[in-house]
């Protein structure tokens, strides 16, 4: 080892012994010398605020040196540097981050991180309101740091912030926990009561946070995924149905109403491979499905769903009208009013009703076809009440909705066709329009189905 690295080593340990020294919740405000404090933190802020570990790693190295030598003089005098924010702390982790992707030195690695580790305990001690969300930072950068990696230390950071933080424990532990717990399974340095324990913890807040719609759902059912992928590897040593059964089908009876619970115990169960056809786990079943369907019976578009499936019409367009009413989604109300209009149209024959709806639905989602055939539809049904000329106009109008549909949406492109096939030969003929006075593009009132439309003849 070169006299140069020796020198670089020995000043580091000073600086850690220094800095422990320095491990108060000492800020600038209750220093004599607040000015230099200041001044050092103005010098070296710039260079860190609102940087990513890469960009702290890409300064020119002029300006890495300049940043660190004055947020080491301000972290020096004033630890909690204003006493309202962990500035200090946070910025000397990402600077430590930066100098351990610098170096290709080993002991300097170490050295660095267990500087990180400590710079985590002083923003605890100093800052305890930020417990939750540091202890978690801090065990993930344990699990990536040299040093530390797949270590019991390491596990135990991970143990540490999921029971501080709970259900708000963040995403970033998941993938950690699972390697961790492989590792040191594998290794025989844990046992199957801590990995299930330990795994069974991170489900609990990462589900809690998926059925919850949080922020970052997609990165708790990412992160999830990736801890499951990893516990698989070990998962028939660890898991099997009959632990699950024993641990969980005792709190069914007196859960049995409780939606949540009985939904987590039977995915759980399903989950660890348990036959649904074993006694106990078919009487659970039974509540399972009974709860899923009062669960979903709450949602009064799925409650208009049930309804018209069973044929009990009136309960479903009231159940739909509240759907409408209680929901922002065009989406969702486009497809709520097709239904009204099938059903006023099909089983209530209250064809002017069934067609304000088709309309109301068609104009809340671009591109859909359907509500223009039922139009069509509509209008055909209809028509079997005028007389035979204006019944004639009114496949006219009938095709023209027929013919907006398969122009706007290929899936119902096929249906389309076949109705305007059958209707065009019920088009008015040249000779009756003659007699008429009406001639082909005339624009023309069909009063009994409340349609205008553009005259032509079938020849």
């Amino acid at each position: 080892m070169t006299i140069q690295k020796n020198l670089a080593i020995l000043l580091a340990i000073l600086f850690l012994g220094s800095t422990s020294l320095s491990a108060q919740c000492t800020n600038w405000e209750e220093i004599a010398n607040k000015g230099e404090a200041e001044d050092a933190h103005v010098v070296y802020r710039p260079y860190l605020k609102e940087k990513t570990e890469a960009d702290v790693q890409a300064l020119a190295e002029s300006d890495f040196n300049l940043a660190f030598t004055n947020w080491q003089k301000a972290y020096t005098l004033a630890p909690a540097a204003d006493g309202q924010r962990p500035t200090h702390y946070i910025d000397g982790i990402l600077l430590y981050k930066a100098k351990i992707a610098k170096t290709e030195d080993t002991e300097q690695k170490a050295e660095y991180a267990k500087t990180i580790m400590k710079l985590y305990d002083e923003y605890l001690e100093c800052y305890p309101g930020d417990r939750k969300l540091i202890l978690g930072r801090k065990a993930f950068d344990m699990f990536y740091s040299y040093g530390y990696g797949y270590t019991l230390e390491t596990l135990e950071a991970l143990q540490t912030a999921m029971e501080a933080a709970g259900n708000e424990s963040e995403y970033i532990l998941l993938d950690p926990l699972g390697l961790t717990l492989v590792y040191l399974y594998k290794d025989g340095q844990i046992d199957k009561a801590t990995v299930r324990d330990l795994y069974t913890k991170a489900v609990a807040f990462a589900d809690h946070n998926i059925e919850n719609d949080h922020y970052y759902k997609d990165y708790y059912v990412s992160g999830k995924a990736n801890m499951d992928a990893n516990i698989a590897e070990i998962a028939s040593e660890v898991f099997d149905c009959d632990y699950f059964k024993q641990d969980l089908l005792p709190s069914v009876e007196e859960h049995k109403e409780d939606w949540e619970t009985i939904n987590y115990i039977w995915q759980k169960l399903m989950a660890q491979g348990c036959d649904e056809a074993d006694p106990e786990l078919a009487e659970l079943k039974g509540i399972y499905e009974t709860l899923v369907f009062q669960e979903r019976m709450k949602d009064p578009c799925y409650a208009g769903t049930y309804y018209q499936t069973e044929g009990d019409y009136d309960k479903a367009l009231a159940s739909y009208q509240e759907c409408i009413n209680t929901t922002e989604d065009n989406e969702v109300k486009a497809q709520v009013l097709y239904s009204m209009a099938h059903i006023l149209t099909w089983q209530k024959g209250q064809y002017g009703e069934g067609n304000a709806k088709a309309r109301e639905a068609a104009s809340l989602k671009g591109g859909w076809g359907k509500p223009y055939i039922l139009m069509g539809d509509i209008i055909s049904k209809r028509a079997t009440a005028c007389d035979d000329w204006n019944r004639r106009l009114a496949a006219i109008a009938a095709i023209d909705k027929y013919s907006y549909a398969r122009s706007i949406d290929s899936e119902v492109a096929g249906d389309a066709s076949s109705r305007i096939s059958r209707l065009t030969a019920s088009l008015p003929g040249r000779e009756d329009g003659f007699m008429r006075k009406v001639s082909e593009g005339q624009s023309v009132t069909v009063s009994c189905i409340g349609e205008t439309v553009k005259v032509r003849f079938r020849d």
